[in-house]
């Protein structure tokens, strides 16, 4: 978790956050009576207050609603190798733009070493990957390539969230 995440909020607070994060439609009163069982003494109403609190200093920007995935094993990481002739900030840009209007594709991140690009997707409801849109639009470009099929066995989404603010 990013420094200015951790200082700005306690213990409690992070435990709310986990739990609005599972579910952000439930009330106040069911997360104060869950965090007593979890041996937190807290009111209803201190939980309001810190939820406020949370949404006022931004830490909190939204609720908004997540589909959950049928096939949640059907991702994949498409590494990118790009041939020398034109510069790869170039290519991964024209690349990420390409991948930005792509429904399946989760996240682009630059690679240093071997790799230039690494693209995670998820296949689509008929099991299609976007990495073999990929390559066949700009494989003039890239010198060489490797999938591997990805399983995530666990996230933790509020260390996630944490890392992106």
């Amino acid at each position: 978790m990013s420094d200015a995440f951790m200082m700005s909020v306690d213990a409690i607070d992070r435990r709310i956050l986990e739990i609005l994060m599972d579910n952000a439609r439930m009330p106040s009163r069911q997360i104060a009576k869950r965090l007593r069982e979890e041996g937190h003494d807290i009111q209803d109403r201190a939980v309001s207050y810190r939820i406020e609190r949370l949404e006022k200093r931004r830490i909190i920007q939204g609720y908004e609603t997540v589909l959950r995935r049928l096939l949640v094993e059907d991702f994949e990481a498409l590494y990118l190798r790009f041939r020398t002739v034109k510069s790869s900030e170039f290519i991964s840009a024209q690349i990420c733009s390409f991948i930005a209007d792509l429904p399946n594709c989760l996240m682009t991140v630059t690679v240093s070493g071997k790799w230039n690009l690494l693209v995670l997707t998820a296949k689509d409801e008929l099991g299609k990957k976007s990495g073999k849109q990929i390559i066949e639009r700009f494989h003039e470009y890239i010198e060489d390539y490797r999938t591997a099929n990805l399983k995530f066995e666990s996230i933790n989404a509020l260390n996630m969230q944490s890392v992106m603010i």
